[in-house]
Formats: C-alpha cells, structure tokens, sequence
C-alpha cells in the first residue's frame, strides 16, 4: 500500500470506469439525492455508509489506498494524516471497521500501518469489528457454496470448515486460509473467491441501509 491521502493517490492507476465517480453521492440512487438536495432527509447513518460503500467500489477494482483512506475516520477513533479527521461514534462504525479488515487482509504479508503485517493488522481490525455484525453468519453460509478448483491440503480443508455452514463467523480461521494462500495455486483460487464474496455481501448490505426503500 501507499499510505497516502486520498487527494494525493494517482487514481489513474485504476480502471477508468472508476473516474466517473467524484464522491459518496455517486453511491445514492438517482432519485435519492435528487429529493435529497430538496428536502435534506439523507441521514448520517446513510452520509457514513456511502463513505464505506464508496470504499469497497474502490477496493473491488484494486483501489485499496483508497478503500483505506475512506473507512478510516469512522474505524479510526482519532485523526491521521490519510484519513483525516476521526469520526467518532459513527453509525457506519460496524461497517467501516469490517472494511478496515478487509483492506488490511489484501494487503497480505506486506508490512504497512503501524509496522504490522497486513495480516496481522487485519486481525486486530476484525478483532474490533462487533460480534453481532449483520453479516457473520450470512457470509458463513455463502461461503457453504464456494466450490474448490484443486485439491487441497489437511489443514487448508480444516480452516475452511471453521468458516463454512451455520455456525458463527470465525475471522480468525478465514485469515489464517489467507495467510497460506501463497503456499498453492488451488488455495489461491478459493481464497479469491471468497474474497469477492466478500466484498459483494459486505457492498450489497451497505447499500441496503444507503438506498432505504420507501
């Protein structure tokens, strides 16, 4: 990762269908902010969670620096230099500190923020990311549909049935799969594949709460 503001990243490195997106408005549907501008009703719970929405689009097409500097003030409980100013007590903070995670975990066996690992920072951003997230136990039974490409090994099968079925989120057996991606190409592959499920679970659910149906 770069660790740098987000008006200081080149976004050109990115695809170029991201360029039409200027901000979090761009996460609202159309008739939202039209009646939006007239009336003012888009609350801070949905302003946050365009934020953390707008980051994972990010994330999804390899912006991750990005990703980073959009979660941070509501996952980060006092100010820096990429993400700003802290925003405390967010109602978004569930959501941002499960995308925190998420950046960090991409980040892999990179050394980055605060000398940690991405791994090892992913952890301690699952760590603070709350128990009764809406998400856990959907992405659990997801990931029941994942299908392996090759044969894996005794321990790779073991973690991935930590995370699979209806049972509780085990972030820490999912990070565990992650850190041994790199040791063979089927393991690669799944982690890929959850990954994305990931992140389009997580998308879908912010969207849920950004575009309220009326």
């Amino acid at each position: 990762m770069l660790y740098q503001a987000h008006h200081e990243l080149d976004h050109s490195r990115l695809p170029d269908v991201i360029e039409s997106i200027a901000g979090r408005e761009d996460m609202f549907c159309e008739e939202l902010p039209r009646n939006a501008r007239i009336n003012t009703h888009i609350t801070k719970e949905q302003e946050h969670n365009a934020d953390v929405m707008l980051g994972l689009v990010y994330m999804i097409v390899g912006g991750v620096d990005e990703a980073h500097d959009l979660v941070l003030p509501y996952s980060l409980p006092f100010d820096s230099d990429w993400g700003g100013p802290a925003i405390l007590d967010s109602p978004a903070l569930g959501n941002a500190t499960y995308s925190h995670a998420l950046v960090h975990r991409t980040e892999g066996k990179y050394v980055g923020e605060l000398g940690m690992i991405g791994w090892d920072n992913a952890r301690s951003w699952f760590n603070e990311t709350p128990n009764d997230h809406a998400m856990f136990k959907k992405f659990s039974k997801a990931a029941e549909n994942v299908g392996l490409k090759r044969e894996m090994g005794d321990l790779d099968k073991h973690l991935l049935d930590e995370i699979k079925g209806e049972k509780s989120w085990n972030w820490e057996s999912l990070t565990d799969l992650f850190s041994r991606s790199s040791e063979c190409e089927a393991l690669i592959l799944l982690c890929d594949d959850l990954h994305n499920l990931e992140l389009s679970m997580l998308l879908q659910h912010c969207n849920t709460v950004v575009n309220i149906k009326r």
